[in-house]
């Protein structure tokens, strides 16, 4: 395009409202949070890899009996707001908050070790979403994630743990925790960033700042 050459009128929209073509099928309640999906479509979030999420629904968009983009969707792109929460604690207050189902969510790391005891796990701007093993050899006292190559943690301290996908975990070892025979589990990590936890109420409600969350 070429530059201008008189004025133009630039739409402009407040910066924290979005408006966007609802997915078919796809009902949302006002107060939900809400993702688009790999085709550009506003849906009900849930703990999905192909989903990016986007804010707050602000009234209710019922498509259920129609097309892809039959209706459109309005919602908060910012702001702090009381959602549903799985297993917080007021430890948890300022983590990021992941999406559960549209809404709840939780902590990016469903739950920490148990079988590989000694361990504790934090996620990375490289962690992927999805299940995968943390494996710990007793005879050579390596620990592996996702069948990445394992490093010795015999010393203890804090590692960087490489999946053979490229996801990263930091692990944090307590060398004398370690258990005495070969152990795993398996650790889920959450898809969707949805901001980050600015106040826990309890361990089933918290306050999360989506101004924070990732959109890309």
């Amino acid at each position: 395009m070429a530059n201008l050459t008189a004025d133009r009128k630039s739409e402009r929209k407040q910066g924290i409202i979005f408006e966007l073509p609802t997915a078919a099928t796809a009902r949302i309640y006002s107060g939900s949070l809400v993702s688009v999906d790999a085709s550009g479509y506003l849906v009900p979030s849930s703990d999905s890899s192909t989903e990016s999420f986007l804010g707050i629904s602000r009234k209710e968009s019922d498509n259920s009996a129609g097309a892809n983009g039959d209706i459109l969707s309005e919602g908060y792109l910012t702001g702090i707001f009381q959602m549903n929460a799985s297993s917080v604690t007021q430890a948890d207050v300022l983590s990021e908050a992941y999406i559960v189902d549209d809404n709840t969510v939780g902590l990016g790391i469903v739950a920490q070790p148990t079988n590989v005891t000694g361990v504790a796990l934090e996620r990375t701007p490289l962690s992927v979403g999805g299940t995968k093993s943390l494996a710990y050899t007793n005879a050579t006292t390596l620990l592996s994630w996702g069948g990445g190559t394992g490093i010795d943690v015999s010393a203890g301290g804090t590692f960087t743990l490489t999946a053979t996908d490229g996801s990263t975990l930091i692990a944090t070892v307590t060398a004398g925790s370690l258990p005495v025979s070969d152990q795993s589990d398996n650790i889920q990590l959450r898809n969707q960033k949805a901001g980050r936890i600015v106040e826990a109420v309890s361990a089933t409600s918290v306050f999360i700042d989506i101004s924070t969350a990732a959109r890309s």
